[in-house]
């Protein structure tokens, strides 16, 4: 729609209320601060929720490889040649096969239910998420340090992975040696649910296990609930032999994860079963895309209310310019034009508050996690439960697209909502209007 220079002059000028048309500012004034927030707000929900996806998305992969494979029950025999196989496959950057069961930590008078991961050593120190905070590189160290808050302290002992895999070793998270009070060098019993044969009667089989480190993956869940044992150790204590129950497949960013999955089915056959981190995690993601669409609609009716705003606060204008209106008219103003005149009117309060909003809703989203710090910090409150959400930070992703969709909506709400003002006043005839002057 284009709009002549004296349709923007006029429209302007109605916008710049005088004295006695103070009230309509006032109401142009809430529309536009209700457009602002209801656009800022949806932005920075939006972010928020990506960032939930995609920091999910990123430390489960990690951790635990974009493919699996799972094996039948009786588990995968994890030859070298099969690994191998696996690693030809194109765009595949590693294969670890993993052995892994639930089992009963007991330290003193704490108890608590774990998952036992089994990894050769060399695997485990390659896994940057798990020993970054062990014997990472300085910057990695650091920040995998600060998703457990404690990269300012010393007292803390994270320990070394160069005893992990002499004898018996665990590196547990740093959540779970918190809640179970274990550091370096403490003794954890490890219960299996596989019962073995004693002169006392059948006992469930366990071992007394050496912490030798500390983790922190920056996700509540594995920090909290995982230990790492090696691959060996842990087969013998679960009875698996020589079987293990997965194997992780890392694959290259540019590579085709779908395409590396049809390959290696192929390479497995029928004694496993190649999986992706959708699969593997379906109803979780399911459930935050679920989220998502559910907070759009929500939080996309609260900007049209916002935007419908701007019908109560043109008609009061209308109503004030009936005789400008009709003098324009006499003037030889077009009905098309007097109906542009207020058209613009409702997109310039839409499209400022829309643009407000915008940056509005950026400045938080890019900062959110320090705004979440400052909160609490300040009114003593938990905004973000890390036992609760599983993350360590509140993440944020700005979606471009999403940030051009949002802007235009709000438009589309605001040009909708002058429609109905503007019509009636193009509709206003001339005569009649200077009448009631």
């Amino acid at each position: 729609m284009v709009f002549a220079t004296v349709e923007r002059l006029i429209a302007f000028r109605y916008l710049r209320a005088r004295r006695e048309e103070g009230f309509i500012s006032v109401i142009a004034g809430f529309s536009l601060i209700g457009i602002t927030l209801g656009v800022g707000t949806l932005i920075v929900v939006m972010s928020v929720m990506n960032g939930f996806r995609v920091e999910m998305l990123r430390q489960m992969s990690s951790i635990s490889g974009q493919l699996g494979v799972q094996g039948t029950r009786g588990g995968i025999d994890a030859t070298p040649q099969l690994l191998a196989d696996m690693k030809k496959v194109p765009g595949v950057l590693s294969a670890t096969p993993t052995a892994e069961g639930q089992v009963m930590a007991v330290a003193g008078d704490k108890v608590r239910g774990v998952v036992l991961r089994g990894m050769r050593p060399d695997d485990f120190r390659a896994r940057t998420p798990l020993a970054a905070a062990i014997d990472g590189p300085a910057e990695l160290r650091d920040r995998y340090r600060r998703l457990c808050r404690a990269e300012d302290d010393q007292t803390i002992d994270w320990g070394s992975l160069k005893d992990f895999g002499q004898g018996f070793s665990v590196v547990i998270g740093r959540r779970l040696a918190e809640l179970m009070n274990l550091k370096v060098g403490d003794t954890l019993q490890l219960v299996s649910p596989v019962e073995v044969a004693t002169p006392m009667g059948v006992m469930p089989r366990s071992v007394q296990a050496r912490v030798v480190a500390t983790f922190c993956a920056g996700m509540y869940d594995y920090d909290a609930n995982f230990v790492y044992a090696p691959l060996s150790d842990v087969q013998r204590l679960l009875n698996y032999g020589d079987m293990v129950t997965g194997i992780e497949v890392f694959v290259a960013d540019e590579a085709s994860v779908a395409a590396a999955r049809r390959q290696l089915t192929q390479v497995v056959g029928p004694q496993g079963w190649v999986f992706d981190w959708w699969q593997a995690n379906i109803g979780f993601f399911a459930a935050i895309q679920g989220q998502t669409n559910v907070m759009f609609i929500v939080l996309t009716m609260i900007v049209l209310v916002a935007a419908f705003n701007i019908v109560s606060s043109l008609v009061m204008l209308v109503r004030t310019k009936t005789a400008d209106i009709a003098i324009l008219r006499t003037m030889g103003a077009t009905r098309a034009t007097i109906m542009r005149v207020f058209l613009l009117d409702g997109l310039a309060i839409g499209g400022v508050g829309t643009l407000l909003g915008v940056i509005l809703g950026l400045a938080f989203a890019r900062n959110i996690e320090a705004i979440r710090q400052w909160l609490q910090r300040t009114f003593d409150i938990v905004l973000f439960d890390e036992t609760l959400y599983l993350l360590a930070e509140l993440p944020s992703r700005i979606e471009w697209s999403e940030i051009v969709v949002i802007a235009g909506l709000a438009l589309a709400f605001a040009l909708l909502a002058s429609l109905y003002p503007a019509a009636r006043a193009a509709r206003l005839d001339p005569v009649e209007g200077l009448q009631r002057e």
